[in-house]
Parts: structure tokens; C-alpha cells; sequence
């Protein structure tokens, strides 16, 4: 029994904490409280005045009498006197409507304010999520799976949050409960004693389910969790789907994870249905109970009795609103925690940010100072004492097999990662003396895969730089090369896209995000294997657009490859290898040296001397 206080402490104490993270200020429960008595004083005044109805019916009016049966009607009658109002059947009806009246408005206004509270609870969360997983770094980014993280900002947030109001509805109930055992007593303690005692132990049989509940909540959670990763990646892939003909594969393992889910929200209804199962019956037998004992053996005037089972039935939904909501609170824990879980571990992987320093423009160089880079889950270096050079107006080509560490480079550069040891200097600074929104404002980087989100042609250009003029959004579109494309669409730059613009070729893709990075006029252009998706005719486009952009810009441009072919002009070519620069220089000088680029070289060119 200590043991259950302690946890229903804990819980309560954390319940505040968690409600002071979430925003649920003292002010607003206080409001509902207050709304909660409201609805209790004019319910129990709704309820007490059919006594004196009953009452009023069984004499015919007769006052004299009424006033020698009970000391109530004195005040009654003074009460009716000094509003200069006759006492009536009718009156007395118009006054008891009137108090269930103010009943309903009160509760009105507690459900309309409790929502609202709710949903901007709930907004708020999904917000602070959503805020928390941009601002965590990448290594965070790269260990959560989609599906999780889209799971608990649009499903557990709700789970969450009414585990914080749940106990506000919980005082809700007991403020009624307390109403109504206080007009019970009046009427007869005795029953009512017996009937709290009978409750108290009745109440054994649903805690059980009540902790039953908490397990299959957390239960229900992963549940959710894992049917939510599964299905953003299946609906992100149907046709590698269909081409491995893995259609029922698919679908017996969606079957399976639906089921798995279908089987924990069944059960958790079921121990929700157990506790009105038992709770109902008891109440109503209860009630009989004393039905017979008050008419028997207490020889209570019917009026009262029947006031009495009319209180006692309306106190039935309470009761069962007590222990349902607290079972509720303990099936929506697991959403509370993973919430709480997803919002530590985003606090912990926060991207730091100890620059002060605004950038203006790269004057001459950045420089890579003996830099070293180690993964959390590796024990090996993944960069080894870089030292490299990117000049401005220059191409610096980086080339290597698959795992070399040319992608970790990259991402060193807007410090998506820190390095272990060393230093990345731009024009003699140390990048970590820069505020990352400012360095990054300089970098503007086209993935090998174009993330090209929902909307038009023009939304996607001026991405990152929203008071673009249509001028310059043409311009960026005609330096990369797509504005012939652009133009014999029917819409133009309104054309709507869709999502990941499918109904463009890779080639159109790839320049259309190179538009939206050119748009930006940065001092650096990344391109991560622009080519590799590209006809030829495409790549020789890209070529002529990539010389382009290097003759009409004063910009670092860095282009990560595989397809030698498209980098033999750049002014430096760095050769990765096992997280090491094994050789740099231009295409001709790297030819007449052995080693992994003229290899690559001749595989990919056979008929080239």
C-alpha cells in the first residue's frame, strides 16, 4: 500500500513538472477547476431542490405543513419573501431547470476552453519536436529512422499531452463526486458510509487492469512506432517494390505489423471495458440495496429515497469517470515517455553553436589543417590528417572509391560534423568562431539526389531565399541550364512539381536544384555526384553549365564524383583513399601517375591513351 502511495506521488510530482515543460500554467487548470466547481454548486442545487418539490407535490402546497416536517422550508419561504416571489409548483420547477441550465453553460464552457488548451498543447509539442529534431546534429539525424520521428511529433504528441489533462478531467470528476456524496450524506450517512466502504474494496479488482494498462500503453507505443518506419519507407519505394516482385512479402509483413498493433489497441480497450463492467453493476445494486433497507428499516420518506437513488445514479458515470480516466493516464504513459525520450535525446545531440563571428565573403582560400574525423560507432579513423586547399574561383574535384571518406569531408565544411582533431580555416579563421547560420549561408550544396519538395518550380528555386525577385529566379534557372525545359511546360516556373518532382527527368531534376543553389550567390557550390544519374547528352550539358557558372561566378566550386569524365577540367583533382588524400593535382598530372585515379581512368575509358 506505501508502495502504490509513493508511485501516485511520483506520479502527481512529475505530472506538475510535466505540465510546467509543457506550458499547462497553474492559471489555465485553475480556470477549469474553477469551471468544474461551478458545475458541481449548480448541479447539487439542480438535484437538492427536488426534495423540496417532492415535498411541495405530496402536501399540495400546504405550507403550514411543510413548515412543521422540515426547519428547510422556513428559509425557504424567507428566501421566496425577500425576492417577492409566490411560492409555486411551477416556480419551484423554473428554479431547479434554471440551475441545470447554469449547469450546462458551465460545462459548455469547460469542454470549449479544455480543447483549446488541449490543441494549442498538443501544436506547441509538434512545434517544439519538430524545432528540436532540425536543430539536432547529424549524427542523431542519421541513428533515427523517419518513421519514428514522424510517429511521435503526429501520433504520440496527442498521447502526451492528454496524459497531462487527463488529470485535470480526473478533478473534474472528483469535484462532482464530493458534490454529490455531500448531498448523499445529508439524506443518510449510514448508506452513504456503507457505500464508500463497498466502493473502496470493489475498487481492488480494476487496479489490476489499471497497471495491466500502463504495459500495454508502452506496448501499443512501439507498436505504432514500428508500423509508422515501415510504411513511410514502403510508400517512398513501390517501384523497387514491384520490380523485386515483393509485393506479398510486403504485404504479409504490413499484415503482420497491423495485426501486431489491432491486437494491443483490442486489449486495451477490453481492460477499459472490464472496469465499466464491474463498476456499473455495483453501483446499480448498491442502489437497489438501499432501496430495499431505507423503505424497510429506516423508514425514510419516499421523497428522499427517490432523491437519494436519483443522486446515486447520476454519481454512477462519475465513478466510473474516476478510476477510467486514471486507467486512461496509465495507457497513454508511453506516449508521454518516448515523447520525453525523443526530446532528451534531441536536447543531447543539439548541434553546438559557440560562434560569434558573422561571414561576409571568402577573400582567397579554405584550408583543411591536419583534420581527423572518427563516426561514434567506429573505433577507426574515418579521416586521417587531411590537408587540403579550396581556392575561390576555382573547381576542386574529389574522387576516391566508394568509402573513402569524400562525403564525410564535405560534411565537416558547414560543420554538419566536428572534426577530432585539427582545424578548417577560411581565410586564416578557424570556422568554429563563426555563427553556423552564417557560415552555412555561404555554402550552397545540390545532393546527388534532389530533395525537391511539394509545390511549384518557382518555390523550389527560391528555397533558402524567399524575397527573390522573378528576375533573379530566371537567371538562376538560365545559369543552370533549365530554363529552356522550364519554359515549354505549360505553366512555366508555376508548373506544381509533386513530390520529389517525379514527372521530371534525373537530368531536369539536377538542374533545377542546381538553380535553387545557384539562386543563393554563395562563396561555395558543392555538387555531390551531379552526374551520376545523367545520359550522356545530360552530362555534357552539366559540363557546359559547370564552366558556365565557374567563368560567371567568382565561387568555390567542390564537386564530389565517380565519373571522371565530367572533372578533367577542374584546377585540382583530390584522389581519397581510406580516409586519406593518396594524391591531388590536375587530370593530366594524376594520368601520369600510378595509382587509383588513371586505373579508374582507363576502366572507365578503355579507348583513351
Amino acid at each position: 500500500m506505501i508502495h502504490k502511495k509513493n508511485n501516485t506521488f511520483l506520479f502527481f510530482s512529475q505530472w506538475f513538472n510535466r505540465s510546467k515543460e509543457a506550458n499547462l500554467s497553474y492559471s489555465t487548470m485553475s480556470i477549469i477547476i474553477v469551471m468544474s466547481i461551478s458545475t458541481t454548486v449548480a448541479e447539487m442545487f439542480g438535484l437538492g431542490i427536488f426534495l423540496p418539490i417532492f415535498q411541495y407535490m405530496k402536501t399540495d402546497g400546504d405550507l403550514e405543513i411543510l413548515v412543521s416536517e422540515s426547519v428547510v422550508w422556513e428559509y425557504i419561504i424567507s428566501i421566496f419573501k425577500f425576492a417577492s416571489v409566490d411560492i409555486s409548483l411551477l416556480t419551484l420547477l423554473f428554479i431547479s431547470f434554471f440551475f441545470f441550465l447554469g449547469r450546462q453553460v458551465f460545462t459548455y464552457m469547460r469542454v470549449v476552453f479544455k480543447s483549446a488548451v488541449t490543441y494549442r498543447l498538443v501544436k506547441e509539442l509538434r512545434d517544439k519536436l519538430f524545432s528540436k529534431y532540425l536543430n539536432a546534429d547529424t549524427t542523431f539525424h542519421d541513428s533515427t529512422s523517419i518513421g519514428s520521428i514522424s510517429n511521435v511529433i503526429v501520433v504520440e504528441s496527442i498521447g502526451a499531452i492528454q496524459t497531462l489533462m487527463q488529470p485535470l478531467e480526473m478533478v473534474t470528476y472528483l469535484i462532482m463526486a464530493i458534490g454529490y456524496l455531500s448531498i448523499l450524506f445529508l439524506l443518510s450517512w449510514q448508506m452513504t458510509a456503507v457505500s464508500i466502504i463497498v466502493l473502496s474494496f470493489a475498487s481492488l479488482a480494476p487496479s489490476v487492469w489499471i497497471k495491466r494498462s500502463s504495459q500495454v500503453g508502452r506496448g501499443l507505443v512501439k507498436a505504432n512506432i514500428k508500423l509508422s518506419a515501415f510504411l513511410l519507407a514502403r510508400l517512398k519505394s513501390p517501384r523497387l517494390v514491384r520490380l523485386a516482385s515483393t509485393q506479398q512479402a510486403e504485404k504479409d509483413e504490413f499484415n503482420r505489423l497491423t495485426q501486431n498493433q489491432r491486437k494491443k489497441s483490442t486489449y486495451s480497450s477490453i481492460l477499459l471495458a472490464r472496469t465499466d463492467s464491474v463498476l456499473e453493476p455495483l453501483i446499480i445494486g448498491l442502489s437497489l440495496i438501499f432501496l430495499y433497507i431505507s423503505y424497510t428499516h429506516f423508514n425514510m420518506q419516499i421523497e428522499m429515497i427517490g432523491l437519494y437513488l436519483v443522486v446515486a445514479l447520476r454519481m454512477m458515470p462519475v465513478s466510473k469517470g474516476i478510476i477510467s480516466q486514471w486507467q486512461s493516464i496509465q495507457s497513454s504513459l508511453g506516449s508521454m515517455e518516448i515523447v520525453e525520450n525523443k526530446l532528451d535525446s534531441m536536447e543531447v545531440s543539439k548541434e553546438i553553436d559557440t560562434g560569434v563571428l558573422q561571414f561576409n565573403k571568402i577573400k582567397q582560400s579554405v584550408d583543411f589543417l591536419d583534420v581527423s574525423y572518427c563516426y561514434p560507432i567506429r573505433e577507426d579513423d574515418a579521416l586521417k590528417n587531411i590537408t587540403i586547399k579550396f581556392k575561390v574561383n576555382e573547381i576542386t574535384a574529389i574522387v576516391g572509391p566508394s568509402g573513402s571518406g569524400k562525403s564525410t569531408l564535405i560534411d565537416l565544411l558547414p560543420r554538419l560534423r566536428l572534426p577530432k582533431v585539427g582545424s578548417i580555416r577560411v581565410d586564416g579563421i578557424d570556422i568554429a568562431k563563426y555563427k553556423l547560420k552564417s557560415l552555412r549561408q555561404l555554402i550552397a550544396y545540390v545532393p546527388q539526389f534532389p530533395q525537391i519538395f511539394d509545390g511549384t518550380i518557382r518555390n523550389h528555386i527560391h528555397y533558402g531565399k524567399s524575397d527573390a525577385s522573378s528576375e533573379e529566379i530566371i537567371e538562376a534557372a538560365r545559369l543552370a541550364g533549365a530554363e529552356d525545359f522550364i519554359n515549354q511546360l505549360p505553366k512555366k516556373f508555376d508548373t506544381e512539381l509533386g513530390e520529389d518532382a517525379v514527372r521530371l527527368s534525373g537530368g531536369q531534376r539536377q538542374r533545377l536544384d542546381l538553380a535553387r543553389a545557384l539562386l543563393a550567390h554563395t562563396s561555395i557550390l558543392i555538387l555531390d555526384e551531379p552526374t551520376s544519374n545523367l545520359d550522356a547528352e545530360s552530362e555534357e550539358m552539366f559540363k557546359r553549365v559547370l564552366t558556365q557558372i565557374h567563368k560567371d561566378t567568382n565561387t568555390i566550386i567542390i564537386v564530389i564524383s565517380h565519373r571522371l569524365a565530367s572533372i578533367v577540367d577542374a584546377e585540382q583533382i583530390i584522389v581519397m583513399n581510406k580516409g586519406n588524400v593518396e594524391m591531388l593535382g590536375t587530370h593530366s598530372e594524376l594520368l601520369n601517375k600510378k595509382g587509383w585515379y588513371a586505373e579508374a581512368w582507363t576502366m572507365q575509358n578503355p579507348i583513351t591513351k
